[in-house]
C-alpha cells in the first residue's frame, strides 16, 4: 500500500482530485453569503468532525452549499412565480389558458433576468413590463 501511495502518478491523480473539489466547492460558495459560508465551514468541521483540506471536508461543504444556492433560487423563483400570476391576472388574463401559462413565465423570466418565451405568446396582448412600461 505504501508503494501505491508513493506512486507519483497516484499523487498526480490525487492532488487533482483535491483541486477539482475545491473549484466545485468554490462554485457553490460563490452563490451564498458568506455568513452561511462561515457557518456551513463550521457545521462540516465541528458537527461532522471534518477538517480541510480532507475530501470530506470539501464534499460536505460543497454539498451543504449547493442546498442553500438551490434553495434561494427555488425561493426566488417561486416569488416571480407568485408576482407573475398577480401582474398577469390584473392584465385580465384568465388563469389555465396558454396567455396566461406564457405571461407568467415571462414575468417570472425577466424578473429573474432569464431569456424570455416571447416568441411563443400567442396574445394579441402584449406581454407584462415588469420595468413598468405597460
Amino acid at each position: 500500500m505504501q508503494r501505491i501511495l508513493n506512486n507519483a502518478k497516484v499523487q498526480k491523480a490525487g492532488l487533482a482530485l483535491l483541486v477539482w473539489a475545491g473549484v466545485a466547492a468554490c462554485a457553490h460558495a460563490a452563490t451564498v453569503p458568506a455568513t452561511q459560508l462561515d457557518t456551513v465551514k463550521r457545521v462540516c468541521r465541528d458537527t461532522m468532525g471534518l477538517t480541510a483540506p480532507n475530501t470530506d471536508y470539501v464534499a460536505c461543504v460543497d454539498s451543504l452549499t449547493g442546498s442553500l444556492a438551490e434553495a434561494a433560487t427555488n425561493r426566488a423563483e417561486a416569488s416571480a412565480n407568485l408576482a407573475g400570476q398577480s401582474a398577469c391576472s390584473q392584465k385580465g388574463l384568465t388563469p389555465d389558458t396558454p396567455d396566461y401559462a406564457m405571461c407568467v413565465l415571462n414575468y417570472r423570466d425577466k424578473v429573474l433576468g432569464n431569456a424570455t418565451h416571447v416568441a411563443a405568446y400567442h396574445s394579441t396582448q402584449n406581454p407584462i413590463d415588469v420595468a413598468g412600461g405597460n
